[in-house]
């Protein structure tokens, strides 16, 4: 069984072709993708879970290029022959629902971004507390139901009832996620291996900030788009524990036969050099001078500058 992760993180960008000296920047979201395989306890007698064989991939892309990103990403990791249930949780963006269709793949509408919508849409917070319990519950039909009638008695408040329409038709678009991946009928969770659990999909925020945006929006940075896809990419590595071992790979350069050849038959000349009658080189006599403010009145500054020097050259001393 695979969880999966999806989202996107929100970084300012700064057009590479912007006009010289117009400080204007643009939002743009950079796609994230999580996977792993379970949770674990943090250490035995813990109470504390993480996530077990966790990798991620991140970048502007196109929703086709970058599942094919995380396929590649996956398969690269693990032998996806072995995978039985795909579980695609995310924000109900349409390029996250890019797998759906494939043998084995659910989408479930991210717990955090359903309450979040009901919490920004719903005044009443006792309709609101109702409708995320009923949401929890995986009551979709009824949750609807619940909105259309709030709905209908919102009718003299123009703003709240667009409010109420715009969560109606957002749980409508997202309607087959409603209802928590543990609760369906039709997804037959296999047993998990002997200390892993499978518990509920509520790390995407977490895991947004931890890999991204805790470092891209540090402070309200700006990047460029290139940039930002470069560091992205190396922040992923380094969720994945591959950061290093790419960078040694980056470095690791391999000489040929024929290059290695030609550095040692350099050598040897290098060393037949040694053996030569070296010329008498020209003496070049060194102009020296005295100590500083030497037979000038003497000051308190002027003596503290004379006892540094007696124990440092000038060349070594730091101007600020």
């Amino acid at each position: 069984m695979w969880n999966f992760l999806n989202s996107t993180c929100t970084i300012y960008i700064l057009p590479s072709d912007r006009p010289k000296g117009k400080k204007s920047r643009g939002k743009k979201e950079i796609k994230l993708a999580v996977a792993y395989d379970g949770w674990v306890k943090r250490s035995p007698g813990s109470d504390e879970y993480i996530t077990h064989n966790k990798i991620a991939c991140a970048g502007f892309a196109s929703s086709k290029e970058f599942k094919e990103l995380v396929d590649a990403t996956i398969a690269k990791e693990y032998n996806v022959d072995e995978i039985e249930i795909k579980i695609i949780n995310g924000d109900g963006a349409s390029w996250i629902k890019e797998s759906l269709g494939e043998e084995g793949v659910y989408f479930q509408l991210d717990p955090f971004h359903k309450s979040q919508a009901v919490i920004k849409n719903v005044e009443d917070k006792k309709d609101a507390h109702k409708l995320i319990k009923m949401l929890d519950e995986g009551k979709a039909e009824e949750s609807l139901e619940y909105i259309t009638k709030l709905i209908i008695e919102q009718k003299d408040d123009e703003k709240q009832k667009e409010k109420l329409e715009k969560l109606y038709n957002y749980l409508v678009a997202n309607k087959e996620g409603i209802t928590p991946y543990q609760k369906r009928e039709e997804i037959k969770i296999p047993e998990a291996p002997e200390g892993i659990e499978y518990k509920h999909l509520g790390t995407m925020e977490n895991n947004i900030f931890d890999i991204l945006a805790n470092r891209m929006n540090a402070g309200k940075m700006s990047w460029t788009e290139k940039g930002a896809n470069n560091l992205a990419k190396i922040l992923a590595l380094k969720t994945n524990g591959k950061l290093n071992s790419v960078v040694e790979a980056y470095f690791n350069v391999t000489i040929s036969e024929e290059k290695l050849a030609e550095i040692k038959e350099e050598i040897k000349l290098s060393a037949a050099d040694v053996n030569k009658k070296q010329k008498k080189a020209k003496a070049y006599h060194i102009q020296r001078g005295g100590m500083p403010f030497e037979g000038c009145a003497m000051t308190n500054s002027r003596k503290a500058i004379r006892e540094i020097l007696r124990y440092k050259c000038l060349s070594e001393l730091k101007v600020i």
